[in-house]
């Protein structure tokens, strides 16, 4: 196992000679055998380990063992305990989710303030297997079947060639020692059902299972990263950036095949779910636009210019007063920037009237006070540069065809209770250069990837 080992490290360019190495160690027989391969390979290892102190005196008996074989093998050892209990009755996790947050979180953490490159689980092929089959109970697309990846960020799991058998003759042949997690023949698990009542079966069916589902999970990676590429160029070819959104065309999305699937591998890493994207799809075929689904950071708005992605920060609503007599910088909550100066302008000054610009050149002599840049309201009114008559911001942007997320963030500056610039789009007539004009208001709205 230890010259199989070598090779699926150098095969998979999983470890450079100069590599630091956290090792996540429970004590068990997997990570056990993983830190006596690692060291006798000479790679520069720390281990790590923790006491989630689910299980009372055996808990601290696991804690004290690891702290032991890195004494034995003179490594540094790494070691923390948490209340997983209370952590998950706070959260409202299971304790299983708690225990594995809880666990990598601190993996990096360690691994980042003590210089780690890697961080290595003992994940085998009979992890991986088990895995895949809980997926598949569960439900799952493409990534849930390739089950456990050898490289995760910055996870790599060096054992993930081998089976349990392969493990535990390498561990008898080495003569180690490993800690016993008892609850492992508990089928109070859903894994551990599978393991001990499913996998079985499946093995009398097939003896060679391990290594048949390896192959098999292989042939799903390699068609997994041909379908992402696909997956890549069909992206380009129906979605557009402007302004810090995603415009899919759904003209050119629909004449895809297989269309609603690629909309969802599309918008998973935006957290939306399988269910929510069966939505969008219904809505879309029903020509109902003006519907907006959001997960946890993004919305999507089906809009007359097609579905629009954008971060949630665009419905933020703000309120922010802008100081008298001052040069100002401000970030709004979506990232853009406005920045304000006064300045002033000789006689026969040209005025600079542009009604549509996301620079606002405004008489200063003609502003109330205090002046705010806020969202727009329902309601909010303001009379256009060269129009006699008064105008529904909203108006406006229908007329100009504003899309639903723009709409959301579209802000205007309030002189008083009047609304004198919709942000980017319009300038009230009230506040216009003249020939008179002496000082000048210019605010110029930045999009957050304008470098200028």
């Amino acid at each position: 196992m230890y010259d199989s080992f070598l090779e699926f490290i150098n095969d998979q360019h999983l470890l450079q000679p100069t590599d630091r190495v956290l090792l996540a160690v429970s004590g068990g027989l997997d990570s056990v055998v993983m830190t006596d391969l690692m060291i006798r390979a000479g790679y520069a290892v720390g281990i790590a380990h923790v006491n989630f102190g689910l299980r009372g005196a055996d808990s601290d008996a696991d804690e004290a063992f690891v702290t032991q074989l890195a004494a034995g093998y003179n490594r540094p050892c790494h070691t923390t305990r948490f209340n997983t209990l209370t952590v998950a009755r706070e959260q409202g996790l299971s304790v299983q989710v708690a225990a594995r947050q809880l666990r990598y979180d601190w993996f990096e953490a360690v691994a980042r303030g003590q210089g780690y490159t890697w961080i290595a689980t003992a994940h085998h092929q009979n992890d991986v297997l088990e895995t895949l089959l809980l997926n598949l109970v569960r439900g799952t697309g493409l990534a849930g079947l390739r089950s456990i990846p050898i490289r995760q960020g910055r996870i790599i799991r060096p054992l993930w060639f081998a089976s349990r058998d392969e493990v535990r003759r390498y561990a008898h042949d080495r003569g180690l020692h490993w800690r016993e997690d008892v609850s492992n023949a508990s089928d109070k698990y859903a894994r551990n059902r599978l393991r001990h009542q499913v996998v079985p079966v499946l093995e009398a069916l097939n003896p060679d299972l391990i290594t048949t589902f390896g192959r098999t999970i292989e042939r799903l990676r390699a068609a997994e990263s041909v379908l992402n590429e696909t997956l890549a160029t069909s992206w380009q070819a129906c979605a557009r950036e402007a302004d810090g959104f995603w415009i899919m065309d759904l003209e050119q999305l629909r004449s895809k095949s297989e269309w609603a699937f690629r909309l969802s591998e599309w918008l998973k890493p935006f957290g939306f779910t399988y269910g929510q994207v069966q939505e969008v799809v219904r809505v879309v075929e029903a020509g109902q636009k003006g519907q907006v689904f959001r997960s946890a950071t993004h919305g999507l708005w089906h809009d007359r210019a097609g579905l629009i992605l954008a971060p949630l920060s665009v419905e933020v609503p703000f309120d922010y007063p802008l100081p008298p007599d001052e040069t100002g910088r401000l970030l709004l909550p979506d990232g853009r920037q406005l920045n304000w100066f006064y300045q002033e302008v000789p006689a026969g000054f040209v005025p600079r009237n542009v009604p549509d610009t996301s620079v606002g050149y405004l008489d200063a002599d003609r502003l109330d006070q205090p002046l705010h840049i806020r969202t727009w309201r329902q309601g909010d009114r303001f009379q256009p540069l060269n129009m006699r008559g008064t105008k529904l911001v909203s108006d406006l942007l229908n007329d100009r065809k504003v899309s639903l997320p723009e709409r959301a963030r579209t802000a205007v500056l309030t002189a008083g209770e009047k609304v004198v610039w919709v942000v980017g789009h319009r300038l009230s007539h009230t506040v216009r250069i003249t020939d008179s004009t002496r000082r000048v208001l210019v605010v110029r709205l930045q999009n957050s990837e304008s470098k200028h």
